[in-house]
């Protein structure tokens, strides 16, 4: 962006501009004149946006324009200046809707033009920015307009180059050894029945392939697309009936505005047991955050979708909602320290199903280099599930402990190749004993990412 010092100059700008409009002229000097439909009362009420505007009040000037624009969108003199004051207060999208409704019905108002090319270079789309600047330099217009154009376009041409899109695929091989591979009491025995040895903890080794990729799409260095893909199968020698295979995918966008960021996607997986489809998800996940500092962030994150399983088991359909509200401490080499308050809840979609739930909990992590070449990951969190319905006639409450820790060692033996040892394990207390568990996975990933 052009120096701050150079806001006087906008301003003499904005006053020649609106000056023209008001007059019936175009800064084009094209000799035709504006067709001006502004009746008498809402030219009164963009006079006093306008002396608002130019003793520096543009805070004000929006919040006099702004509730008349469903009324008042379309006519040109009111789009011009509410263009102009959403500019100024930092709401440059708005901005742009607004300046392009005024340019829709006067095409040759250069003022509206001006306004528009600082709106997309302001919101970080320079490459929408320099048609107009240069269209409006070829205009001819007065040397303080031409010298604030000018200095638009130097800073475009001197500005970082645009990111560049980035397609990293992946394959994994992951493999150890899971001391309850189906996630199941260590009882033998359930209120007096036998259990079948699939319902009761199973040990095993495992091995799991999977292959998938990350692609991020920028179309500004304030927005991108990102999209992903992954692929996984898992057997487990001793359990293979739980060997499953998934299918996992997301789609959306990133975005930073200012102190302000946040991303939207919708995501999904699909998954098979022991070779028979059984589960899938499909909903969306959002997050928005703002920079408190250079060192801090604060973010909430908001997801819901439908949780479905096949017929036989379609008693655990669930409607799913679920928040965070997080803080981030980063740290320096890029670290960070977060800590989430996590909650929300399951929505049964069977009649008589008993699995609707409310959560509740919280999670800590930590990312941190460890030397040149490897990373930390750790996280340490507890859910509790308080369920609507009775299981066997008892009240069913589960409070799950999981911790995981990581270290992932990166262009070992081979450039591109990481070497990830993980350790997971997760703890599971419920009322009801059935479904009481814990489980530890022990394992070490080689995956590889193939880059230019």
């Amino acid at each position: 962006m052009p120096d701050h010092s150079q806001r006087g100059m906008n301003s003499i700008l904005r006053g020649l501009l609106v000056f023209g409009l008001l007059c019936g002229t175009c800064l084009a000097q094209t000799g035709d004149r504006l067709r001006l439909t502004t009746d008498a009362e809402t030219r009164e009420l963009v006079r006093q946006a306008e002396d608002l505007l130019t003793n520096g009040e543009s805070a004000r000037a929006y919040e006099l324009l702004q509730p008349h624009e469903t009324a008042l969108a379309g006519d040109v003199l009111f789009d011009y200046v509410l263009g102009v004051a959403a500019l100024d207060t930092g709401r440059q999208s708005e901005a742009i809707f607004s300046l392009r409704r005024a340019l829709s019905v006067e095409p040759g108002f250069s003022g509206a033009r001006m306004e528009l090319a600082r709106a997309y270079y302001e919101s970080g789309n320079p490459e929408l920015a320099r048609p107009l600047f240069t269209q409006l330099l070829g205009e001819s217009p007065p040397p303080p307009v031409a010298g604030v154009i000018q200095q638009y376009l130097q800073a475009i041409d001197h500005a970082p180059a645009a990111p560049q899109s980035r397609f990293l695929p992946y394959l994994e091989l992951f493999a150890g050894y899971d001391t309850n591979a189906n996630g199941s009491t260590d009882d033998q025995q359930f209120l007096g029945f036998t259990l079948s040895p699939d319902n009761v903890e199973t040990e095993s080794a495992f091995a799991e392939l999977r292959a998938g990729f990350d692609w991020f799409i920028p179309r500004s260095s304030r927005f991108g697309w990102v999209f992903n893909a992954g692929a996984s199968h898992r057997v487990n020698p001793d359990a293979s009936f739980v060997d499953t295979t998934i299918l996992n995918g997301l789609g959306g966008f990133n975005w930073q505005r200012d102190a302000w960021f946040g991303r939207a996607v919708v995501d999904g997986y699909w998954g098979s047991r022991d070779g028979n489809p059984n589960e899938s998800y499909l909903g969306l996940d959002a997050l928005i955050g703002r920079r408190l500092s250079d060192s801090w962030d604060a973010t909430l994150g908001l997801r819901g979708g439908a949780q479905r399983y096949d017929e036989a088991i379609e008693v655990l359909d669930v409607n799913r909602f679920l928040y965070s509200v997080g803080l981030t401490r980063h740290f320096a080499s890029r670290a960070q320290l977060s800590v989430q308050v996590l909650g929300g809840n399951d929505s049964e979609q069977f009649e008589g199903s008993p699995y609707g739930n409310s959560k509740i909990g919280g999670r800590l992590g930590l990312s941190m280099p460890v030397g040149a070449s490897a990373w930390l990951l750790a996280s340490l969190g507890s859910l509790t599930s308080d369920y609507d319905g009775l299981f066997f006639g008892t009240p069913r409450e589960d409070t799950q402990l999981f911790t995981m820790l990581q270290l992932e060692f990166r262009d070992v033996l081979i450039r591109n190749l990481a070497i990830i040892p993980r350790v997971r394990y997760i703890n599971n207390d419920s009322d009801v004993e059935l479904y009481s568990y814990d489980r530890t996975e022990l394992g070490i990933a080689f995956r590889w990412t193939p880059q230019p």
